[in-house]
């Protein structure tokens, strides 16, 4: 037999080994720890398009549907990119410095009027040559990261191609394995867990839905509004800048003020102040205010309520901790730590639709877990038994007696008779 000594030392033996093992496995999937990250994220922000395609066709099929989820994003991103490459392409082809730095000097010119008379002609002529030869260092700098983005992206285009072929496959089998994965987690757990844990799941559905999925349709929403809006002003390569304008609507801090007001200070420098204006009024109605005060907000109402600050640190600070992956890796950070405080505090979980399975199952396990207690009381129940018990016995007293008491009568009645 196995003493308990036997045991401890097993159990620390397989400790260490498991923790050896799976440091291992950390070490060796390092490299592609943005490609795992990118991939659950695709497929968490994938899954309401995956669970309205399977509605809208009518497939039951995952595979099928999940093909077809992937399909349809990997269409739209690549025309974007293909089109925002093919402008880019167009117009470097077409760039001139010499060209570009006569327009900045024209640009200096315009604010030196604006402000010459409150400065000294001798200080305008040395501000206008700082600016000039600060301009045009600019320019080479810029250029300069340019072409090395571009070279770093040609010669890097193996890798990149291959990390996208992962994403798309870890993509596919989370979005047909995903729930099942949930599930196997929570049965292994200890049944004394399993209702804390599917609570905390809630939380963090919920929470993740609103930083991930309702910040990403306002955003896209954001894009095609002015994309549209754009086009309908007259501002070339509408499709480009609405792609622009969801990036920047995704920053907090940035926003879409970032690309409309430099854009209306650029047609008003160039004699188009009608146009300016309308690009001001434009921006600031249906880029900012509609979207962040009225659609937002109705759609985190149906979600998990969050903080603004939590919001702004979520995608803000982490952005210059980890880079352009701090956008997922953040606000993945501070949803889990507060669902962590919703579930220990009991704040009560929004409930919205991408919940209703897991309050489902959670029911159904509860229900099995503790059965209906019968409302009736022990009390309810003997009474009636003793009752019935009492008057029986009553009855059989009553019979008794009077069966005694007859036959005495008899006896009598035939002894005076003799």
């Amino acid at each position: 037999m196995t003493g308990p000594l036997d045991r401890k030392r097993f159990t620390l033996i397989v400790g260490i080994v498991v923790i050896a093992v799976a440091l291992l496995i950390v070490y060796l999937s390092w490299v592609f720890v943005n490609v795992i990250i990118l991939s659950i994220f695709g497929a968490f922000v994938l899954r309401p398009l995956d669970k309205k395609l399977r509605k809208i066709t009518r497939i039951k099929n995952r595979q099928i549907s999940a093909i077809l989820t992937i399909t349809i994003v990997a269409l739209t991103f690549s025309g974007l990119f293909l089109n925002i490459i093919f402008i880019l392409g167009s117009e470097l082809a077409k760039f001139q410095p010499d060209v570009l730095q006569t327009d900045i000097n024209m640009l200096i010119d315009y604010g030196m009027e604006l402000i010459g008379k409150y400065i000294p002609t001798s200080i305008q002529e040395n501000m206008k040559s700082n600016l000039s030869s600060s301009a045009s260092s600019a320019i080479l700098f810029i250029v300069s990261i340019a072409q090395r983005v571009v070279l770093n992206f040609i010669s890097n285009i193996a890798i990149f191609a291959m990390q996208l072929a992962v994403v798309v496959f870890l993509l596919y089998y989370l979005l047909i394995d995903g729930e099942n994965i949930v599930e196997t987690f929570i049965d292994i757990l200890p049944s004394n867990r399993v209702e804390i844990v599917r609570e905390f799941l809630q939380h963090l559905n919920s929470i993740y839905n609103s930083l991930f999925n309702v910040y990403l349709i306002v955003c896209v929403m954001t894009g095609i509004i002015g994309g549209i809006g754009l086009m309908l002003i007259g501002v070339p390569y509408p499709i480009m800048w609405g792609a622009v304008i969801a990036v920047l609507a995704l920053l907090p801090i940035v926003g879409p003020g970032t690309f409309y007001v430099p854009a209306a200070i650029y047609y008003y420098i160039f004699n188009e102040p009608m146009k300016a204006v309308v690009i001001v009024v434009f921006g600031w109605l249906f880029l900012e205010t509609i979207p962040g005060n009225i659609i937002r907000p109705r759609l985190m109402m149906q979600s998990g309520n969050i903080h603004p600050i939590i919001t702004l640190l979520s995608f803000t600070a982490p952005l210059f901790v980890v880079g352009a992956m701090g956008i997922i890796i953040g606000p993945a950070a501070y949803g889990f730590m507060l669902a962590l405080y919703r579930t220990y505090t009991g704040f009560e979980v929004i409930t919205k639709s991408g919940n209703k399975e897991i309050e489902e199952k959670a029911g159904t396990q509860a229900e099995d877990e503790n059965p209906p207690e019968d409302k009736t009381q022990p009390g309810d129940e003997i009474q009636p038994e003793v009752k019935t018990q009492s008057g029986d016995e009553i009855q059989s007293e009553d019979k008794t007696q009077s069966g005694d008491e007859i036959q005495s009568e008899d006896k009598t009645q035939s002894g005076d008779k003799t």
